[in-house]
Formats: C-alpha cells, sequence, structure tokens
C-alpha cells in the first residue's frame, strides 16, 4: 500500500530531480503537519534541508529522525533509477512494483539488489545527520554519527562513502590517528556501483593522484563535484590551502549546487576567506 507520507515523499523527490529543492521542503513540511511522527519525511527533509543551506533545520529534523527509527525494523531506501518508474506508474494509474511495501533487509534481498546504487533508512538518515553536522563545522560531531552510520550500511557503497565522510571528519578534527586506524582498516576490494567515494579512498591510500581524481573522465558535474571535494579537502588538511581553494573555486564554478561536494567547498571556501 502506498501510504501517504511515501506520496509526500515521492512529490519532493520529483521537485528535487529538477533542482527544485525549496519545494521539495515545502512539500515535505506540509507532510510532516500531518505526519509529525514520520520518520521518513523528516529523513528527506533533513536532506532537502542541507540542499538549501539550512544545516541547523537539518540537524534537528535528523535528531528527531533517527530517534523514531530506533528499535524499528530498518528498510532499503532506493534512488532515482528506481524511484522515477514507480512514480510514472503511480500517475498512470498502475501497480507499483517496488513501493506497495517496505523492502526488508534480508540476505535475498540484498543478494538481488546487489547491482542497484541504494541506502537504507536507517543508514541514511545517520549519515545525512553526520553531513549536517560537517558543514556546520561539529567535525567531533560528525565522526561520531558517521561511526553510527557503519552499524546499518548494508553494501560496500554505502560503507566506502561513509568511511570516506569519516576520515574527513576525523582529519578535520585533527583526530589524525584515528583517521589512519579507519584508513589501514579499509580494504578497496569492494563491489561498487557509484565510483566517486572509492576513487577518494584510492588518493586517500596513495594508490591514485590528486590530479587523477580530480579529473574524471565521463566529465559528469555531479562526479566533479564529488571526487573533486575530496581532492580540495586531501589538500587542506595537509597543509596545501592555495591549492584546496582553488580546486573548491573551480567545483563552485561548475554551478551544480544540490551535489554534498558543491555545498562543501562552498562552506570551505567561506571560512578560508575568514581565515579559517
Amino acid at each position: 500500500m502506498i501510504t501517504e507520507p511515501l506520496r509526500y515523499m515521492l512529490v519532493a523527490k520529483v521537485y528535487s530531480y529538477q533542482d527544485r529543492h525549496k519545494d521539495a521542503v515545502r512539500v515535505l513540511s506540509e507532510g510532516i503537519a500531518k505526519h509529525p511522527d514520520s520518520a521518513l519525511l523528516l529523513r528527506h527533509r533533513g536532506h532537502f534541508n542541507v540542499s538549501v543551506r539550512d544545516f541547523d533545520g537539518a540537524v534537528r529534523d535528523f535528531a528527531r529522525s533517527v530517534a523514531l527509527l530506533e528499535g524499528q525494523p530498518d528498510e532499503i531506501e532506493y534512488y532515482q533509477a528506481e524511484l522515477m518508474p514507480e512514480i510514472e506508474r503511480l500517475i498512470l494509474g498502475q501497480e507499483p512494483r517496488l513501493l506497495n511495501e517496505p523492502t526488508p533487509i534480508t540476505d535475498a534481498n540484498l543478494a538481488r539488489l546487489r547491482d542497484v546504487y541504494k541506502g537504507t533508512l536507517k543508514s541514511s538518515a545517520w549519515y545525512h545527520y553526520g553531513l549536517a553536522h560537517y558543514l556546520r563545522g561539529e567535525f567531533d560531531e560528525a565522526a561520531d554519527k558517521y561511526g553510527t552510520t557503519l552499524r546499518y550500511c548494508v553494501d560496500d557503497d554505502m560503507t566506502v562513502a561513509t568511511t570516506d565522510w569519516l576520515y574527513m571528519s576525523l582529519r578535520r578534527a585533527g583526530r589524525h590517528a584515528e583517521a589512519a586506524q579507519v584508513l589501514d582498516a579499509t580494504s578497496l576490494d569492494m563491489h561498487i556501483n557509484e565510483p566517486s567515494y572509492y576513487r577518494r579512498m584510492e588518493l586517500y591510500k596513495g594508490v591514485t593522484t590528486p590530479e587523477s581524481v580530480l579529473s574524471p573522465n565521463d566529465g559528469d558535474e555531479k562526479t566533479l563535484a564529488t571526487q573533486g571535494y575530496g581532492v580540495g579537502n586531501w589538500y587542506l588538511y595537509n597543509g596545501r590551502k592555495d591549492e584546496a581553494r582553488q580546486v573548491f573555486e573551480r567545483i563552485r564554478a561548475v554551478g551544480h549546487r544540490a551535489a554534498f561536494g558543491t555545498i562543501a567547498a562552498e562552506v570551505d571556501l567561506a571560512r578560508l576567506a575568514a581565515g579559517g
């Protein structure tokens, strides 16, 4: 059964795919007014609050979402490639194939979805909770949230993305020994569907160069923002501020405003301009 909170979430997703994130927040706020205890709606409004640069609002939403999710069963969270056909079916009055009920975390489902880029409701809520703290410059809090996220990661894509942000949070917090331990404990023998964070981890481990990671072969703007932020941040916490600034400015100039790499680059450019 397609529940009303799920319908609000799908409408917000459609707006987000059009880069209309304020409308996504508006729709989710309407849904939350009707369903104030919906962890699903709070998780997604928190995400889109990040997109509109309301980091304080995002932290509040994620704090409520993870509290509501405590003790509840987790479920697979699908992204655009799977959601858009479902939205099309709903609009056309056809039967959904994925969303009639939550997809539970089972070995069979994970095997079936091995080649699907996905998350889970809990891992996504905690992951973006960490991101909101990171963007506020609260790197210790971000590291704590990413450490919790790892408990809910069910595949290598989510694991490598979480490990990447955990590593960066620890480096920015000055906890270099812990960051090194995270890196040493991370294997690159992974099954990856979306390689951007994996490429950043290759850089941290010294198996590829900043230039290689900064110049994705496909030229995709989001890929450049995502991989590029890892490079710029790597320059920054290794004391190479001028090179970091150049990379952050390049990311900002690309103009993919919704990419987390772009948002983080904007924040770091402001910190650098203020002498940070």
